[in-house]
């Protein structure tokens, strides 16, 4: 397997190693998209530091996966997603990602883990920063 996926508190962090082939790629999202875990995380943090592409990975497969995350997603609205990567080819493709708007969630690359654990922390969405519901109804009374 060319990569491992580490369940955290409230995201997952997925690290790759080695020439990642379109069908490996897909084969980690659904491990990821199937567990239990999934629909309550908050971040995505994709480390590709030790990885390449495969040529077989293009442009028109990651428009068709983001397509099909946002079909995922809908469940977790609120994730952000930081790919970490510093590959020539992985770095194009991970901003052509980020380009498409497709994505149900905020996307940003990053040339390292830490740079991308920062963003993800003052990134916070909407939904995470809601006051409980008591504080909510004393503050309109």
């Amino acid at each position: 397997m060319p990569y491992r996926i580490r369940w955290e508190g409230h995201g997952v962090y997925r690290r790759f190693f080695g020439v990642i082939t379109l069908a490996e790629f897909r084969a980690a999202n659904k491990e990821m998209r199937t567990d239990v875990r999934y629909e309550g995380i908050r971040y995505i943090i994709s480390d590709y530091l030790e990885a390449q592409p495969a040529p077989d990975i293009t442009e028109r497969d990651l428009k068709a996966y983001a397509e099909l995350e946002r079909v995922y997603f809908y469940s977790s609205p609120d994730t952000v997603h930081a790919i970490v990567a510093t590959d020539p080819k992985a770095v194009t493709l991970a901003r052509y990602y980020e380009s498409l708007g497709v994505s149900p969630y905020c996307v940003a690359d990053f040339t390292t883990v830490a740079d991308a654990r920062g963003w993800i922390a003052s990134n916070p969405r909407l939904h995470w920063l809601r006051p409980p519901q008591s504080t909510t109804v004393a503050a309109g009374t």
